[in-house]
């Protein structure tokens, strides 16, 4: 309304000052009479023209605001009308939302279950590869390798008929456990010779060449290989069992994975080659120390402990023991004859050597305790070296299992192998001169007790005679200055 009266005023003003511009050009010319009159006409029509004007202007203004009201009604109808509908359409937003919400924890629930039942399958696919690839049923049904294979790859859910072909190959799996099948199968020999030949399948447990002497197979990623049992006894088991002749069967319960160690049997002679350089140097020590122990056995075992001394009345005894209360009828010349007649007696020979009739007790004593220190050296002879070698042998396999460790992860650090079967392997052979060492320590420990105490039980015996028999020197000496 504000921008209509203002044009209309700019209107007026121009109207106005037009026709005094052109009045002013014409005063020259015109007339002062004709000049206020033509002023006056001048002025009455633009008048006239502007009320004219103003009165349409009027009109217009009445129309438009007139239109305006009619139109804010309408507007105020349909803001309205759009509110409705915004707030309907809210409603029914938030009833989606909470549908929408119901739906996707439906829908994440279900994806959950889907990821175990998936999870679940894989795992039982993975289950039942592990089992038939070493199943001896394989054989018979080769076609649910590929089967296998193909539910392996499928990172998907698998469809129902996969499923229901799984399904059936476990069944008929289940039903050959129970039976004896034959079949024919190209497999592999120890020597290398590729054959078809026909093969007994003994349920899930094992399976056998159909042959007089069967021998076992073992079940590889490439072809089946036939391994000879290294005992005679069990093929023929297997052969009289095959034809119902015995009720014994001699199973494989390991299926195959241990056939290999019983075909490669490990003898002496390759424990020896696989021990190394240091395995030969406790295998010396092991046969010096026997033949130190059987020597010192026979030498100790063979000498006999000294019994009692005799005196007069009891000398002719088999036993040549002494009544320690008959001490006063001790004779010293028949005691010295007694120990010099003793066989294989080493205490004897040493109190026989110590005794002089005319000696006093000191140097009689002086020459006991220097044979007797003597004699017990004898005893103890290689008794300590045996010791030694029991040490020195857990020692030695000590050093062979260090040393083999850092050859094996030297080995590892150059080429670089991840196959922890190659790091057992060298860590096995590492420990086999630790194995000896052992094997070598304990024996010798245990010879060297018995030894060491027969040792003792002489030097005790020929230390206990030697007491005695300076106690009838020193009696019979007193005995000698009473009379």
């Amino acid at each position: 309304m504000k921008a209509i009266l203002i044009i209309l005023l700019l209107s007026l003003t121009i109207l106005i000052s037009v026709p005094n511009a052109v009045a002013l050009e014409k005063e020259e010319i015109i007339p002062q009479s004709d000049k206020y009159s033509q002023i006056d006409q001048a002025v009455d029509t633009h008048a006239k023209a502007l009320n004219q004007q103003n009165q349409q202007w009027r009109g217009r203004l009445k129309q438009e605001i007139s239109d305006v009201k009619s139109n804010q009604q309408g507007l105020d109808q349909r803001l309205s009308d759009k509110k409705q509908k915004l707030a309907a359409i809210n409603q029914k937003i938030a009833t989606l939302s909470a549908q929408k919400n119901t739906l996707t924890n439906d829908y994440q629930s279900i994806v959950d279950d889907m990821k175990l039942v998936q999870g679940a399958y894989q795992k039982t696919i993975r289950s039942l590869s592990q089992q038939w690839q070493q199943s001896p049923t394989q054989l018979i049904e080769p076609q649910r390798r590929q089967s296998l294979e193909k539910a392996q790859s499928h990172l998907g859910f698998p469809n129902l008929a996969r499923l229901n072909e799984l399904v059936t190959y476990a069944v008929d799996d289940m039903k050959m456990t129970a039976e004896v099948a034959k079949t024919n199968t190209p497999i592999s020999f120890e020597d290398g010779h590729v054959s078809d030949e026909k093969l007994s399948v003994i349920g899930g447990l094992m399976a056998v060449t159909a042959t007089k002497t069967p021998k076992f197979i073992m079940f590889t990623d490439k072809l089946p290989t036939a391994i000879a049992p290294n005992n005679s006894t069990i093929s023929h088991n297997i052969n009289q069992w095959l034809n119902n002749q015995s009720q014994l069967l001699p199973l494989d319960l390991s299926q195959g994975r241990m056939l290999p160690s019983l075909a490669d049997k490990q003898t002496v002679i390759d424990w020896v080659k696989k021990g190394g350089e240091v395995l030969w140097p406790i295998l010396i020590l092991a046969l010096i120390g026997v033949i130190i122990a059987l020597w010192r056995a026979i030498v100790l075992f063979r000498w006999r402990p000294l019994t009692h001394l005799a005196n007069e009345d009891n000398s002719a005894n088999e036993d040549n023991s002494v009544n320690e209360d008959n001490v006063e009828n001790t004779d010293l010349s028949l005691i010295k004859q007694q120990l010099l007649e003793a066989s294989r007696t080493p205490a004897a020979s040493v109190l026989a050597n110590a005794m002089a009739i005319d000696s006093s007790v000191e140097s009689m004593d002086l020459r006991l305790k220097q044979l007797m220190l003597k004699q017990m050296s004898k005893f103890e002879r290689g008794l300590g070296f045996i010791a030694l070698l029991a040490a020195m042998a857990p020692m030695l396999g000590l050093l062979g299992t260090v040393s083999g460790m850092i050859e094996t992860f030297q080995s590892l650090t150059e080429f670089g192998n991840s196959d922890p079967k190659l790091l057992s392997q060298g860590i096995s052979k590492a420990l086999i001169t630790t194995q000896a060492g052992l094997l070598v320590a304990l024996p010798l420990l245990l010879l060297h007790y018995p030894l060491k105490r027969r040792a003792q039980a002489l030097s005790l015996n020929m230390e206990q005679q030697a007491a005695l028999l300076l106690a009838l020197f020193i009696e019979s000496g007193d005995k000698h200055d009473n009379r």
